[in-house]
């Protein structure tokens, strides 16, 4: 077995471990949502795309998701790769060392930063279900700083880390020292990345503009207004100096495993990763993001002002998605949001350690 495949199935078997013994759920009468992504019904499925909607919902997100919403619809279109992308969900989410309450509270913070409505939808609930205050949730939807006395001291941190990530793209000493000290390493770490993953889960659910369930409260949607430009970004306030990096094996080999399937040829050009790569550190470096390759192939220029757009946005209007899945096909640009998703965990890792996104 090579090492990419190696390190696939111990992610895959790692984040199963928890439901092996449990009683399977039944898929075979799912009928998923989408609205640019069609949803798909179990009877229309590839066998690779049963495989990856039996695992989506038989893991430890059983817990809050039976019925495979959120992003899986959208994720089934490259199936093998969304197969190791709900993998390192669940790794990040249950492997994090995070009690409920951080984790929604994070959470929360990236969906916010995106107007992601239907995470929001989601997460909010449980969120509340988690002992969060009605009047913090409420804060953070109306983007201000909640009432931070309110909160327990590792909230508080947790709040400050995620707002710091979110909206400076860095992390300043005062803050880091601040977090390390009520967090520790470890819960630390799993902050900065939660809120960077579900910036990643954002991307995907703000691109299909996936639907809220037919019975969700009427002003639901209406929770979150979108962010101005200038509300997106601000100023970093403090000094940021290099750190050591912060480690947690298991998501490390999650986010190697899904690194190494997406950097096959086939599924994702170099050329088109390089792109990628090269936008998202901008964003996190020097934002905003330009279009700078002038005469390139058709290919390559689309996935350019696709990835663009929603990188400054936090969303693509009805003409540049049109023309990315001409373009690339729905696999193809699934794959890519996907790169731009692991390259934005990889720059939050990067802020983390106090430095310039590079990879």
């Amino acid at each position: 077995m090579s090492g990419a495949k190696a390190a696939m199935a111990a992610v895959l078997a790692c984040a199963w471990a928890a439901v092996a013994a449990a009683q399977q759920l039944p898929i075979e009468n799912i009928q998923l949502r989408g609205d640019r992504f069609r949803g798909l019904a179990y009877a229309e499925m590839t066998p690779e795309q049963r495989v990856m909607l039996d695992h989506t919902v038989n893991s430890a997100r059983a817990v809050t998701n039976t019925t495979a919403n959120g992003p899986f619809n959208v994720l089934l279109r490259s199936p093998e790769i969304g197969d190791l992308s709900q993998a390192l969900g669940n790794t990040i989410r249950f492997s994090s060392g995070l009690s409920g309450k951080l984790r929604e509270l994070a959470t929360l913070m990236a969906g916010r930063a995106w107007t992601s409505r239907y995470e929001w939808y989601a997460h909010a609930r449980y969120a509340k279900q988690e002992g969060l205050p009605d009047a913090v949730i409420a804060a953070i939807a109306a983007h201000r700083t909640p009432d931070l006395k309110s909160l327990s001291p590792e909230e508080a941190s947790a709040w400050r880390v995620t707002d710091e990530l979110l909206y400076t793209r860095q992390l300043t000493d005062a803050t880091y020292r601040e977090a390390l000290a009520t967090l520790g390493e470890r819960r630390l770490m799993s902050t900065a990345i939660i809120a960077a993953y579900y910036e990643y889960v954002s991307m995907i659910l703000n691109v299909d503009r996936y639907p809220l369930p037919a019975d969700a409260p009427k002003d639901a949607a209406k929770a979150l207004t979108p962010l101005s430009a200038r509300a997106l970004l601000r100023k970093t306030e403090g000094s940021v100096t290099a750190r050591p990096p912060l480690k947690n094996e298991d998501t490390e080999r999650a986010l190697e495993a899904l690194r190494a399937r997406i950097s096959v040829e086939q599924e994702l050009p170099a050329p088109m990763r390089d792109l990628a790569r090269n936008l998202v550190m901008t964003h996190w470096n020097d934002p905003p993001v330009e279009a700078q390759r002038g005469r390139v192939q058709r290919d390559l220029r689309v996935a350019e002002a696709f990835a663009v757009e929603l990188l400054n946005t936090r969303e693509v209007g009805d003409d540049t998605f049109a023309k990315a899945v001409a373009a690339l096909g729905e696999r193809r640009l699934v794959n890519l949001i996907v790169f731009l998703g692991y390259s934005n965990i990889r720059c939050a890792q990067k802020a983390l350690a106090g430095v310039e996104c590079s990879f």
